[in-house]
This record gives C-alpha cells, structure tokens and sequence, in this order.
C-alpha cells in the first residue's frame, strides 16, 4: 500500500512540472509544382493571405430614405411646386404603380383583367385610349387616370398607394 502511494505522489509530481512541448514533425519535402507553388507564395512577404484582416472595411453613409408625406399624382411639376412621385406601391396587392402618359382608361377596368395583363403595356393597352395631357395608373388591383397633378386620396379614396421611397 505504501508503494502505491508513493507512485501516486510522484505521478502527482511529475504532472505539475512543466511539460515539454511535443517534437515537431519533419516532414518530407514533395517534389509536386502545386506545393511548390503554395509554399512560394506563403513565404512571399508581399502576397496577402487575407485581405479581410488587413483592410479595414469601407463606412457606407447611410442616410434615411427619402419618402413623400403625401403621395402626388399626375403631372411630374405643378404650378405650386409639388413633385408627383417617381416610385409609387401599392398596400393591397403589393405591386409597384406604372404609368402611361398620354392615355386614359377607357371605362371601367375589372380587376381580373388588371390582375392578368399587368405590368405589360402592350396587353394592357386594349383598355387605354390616347389622350392628351392625361396620365393612366394602374396596379396589380386598380386603376386611375388624372389630368391635372392631385394627391392619391382626393383621386380615389379606395386607393392604398403609398410612397415606396427614392
């Protein structure tokens, strides 16, 4: 019992001396271009292993979109210095808004065919008529036409258009 309490102890005093660190390996040298060529370019002090630890990353200026507070349609100016918006969505089927300048709706526009034929002008075009100095809008749901620069709501008051910023 003695004994196996000595080899304890002395294990216990050889595991708190420091330990030397493992041998490093030798390996053999590869006669293969590829690791020649790996090795040259590790021991070149010009090549650059990671660029992302030795540039710093750009700051991008970031400044808050710019959206209208009430949305404006129909001539891109007014006399009173209004600007129509540029980028125009609509809340209920999630579409932007396009435009058709110089054309109308030529009556009642149903839903499913605005459903089927948006965006493309030329399906859509069977129910514009050309006029001049009037502008279509249109979404995946509804449609308007104005002649004179006015905000959404006074057009149409079941338009949920809103400005998707610019």
């Amino acid at each position: 019992m003695d004994e196996f309490l000595k080899s304890l102890e002395e294990d216990e005093e050889e595991s708190s001396k420091p330990q030397k660190p493992p041998p490093k390996r030798k390996t053999k040298p590869v006669n293969d271009p590829l690791t020649d060529d790996i090795d040259s370019m590790l021991n070149d002090p010009d090549f650059e292993t990671d660029r992302r630890k030795t540039e710093k990353p750009k700051k991008l200026q970031q400044y808050p979109p710019k959206k209208c507070s009430v949305v404006y349609i129909g001539k891109k100016e007014s006399t009173i210095g209004q600007i129509s918006c540029p980028n125009i969505r609509c809340m209920k089927c999630d579409c932007g808004v396009v435009c058709f300048e110089d054309f109308d709706w030529d009556g009642n526009i149903e839903y499913l065919f605005l459903r089927n034929n948006y965006p493309d002008f030329d399906r859509l075009k069977s129910k514009l008529k050309p006029v001049k100095g009037t502008i279509a809008y249109a979404c995946q749901c509804n449609s308007v036409s104005v002649q004179k620069q006015s905000s959404v709501n006074s057009v149409k008051n079941s338009l949920k258009w809103f400005c998707g910023s610019h």
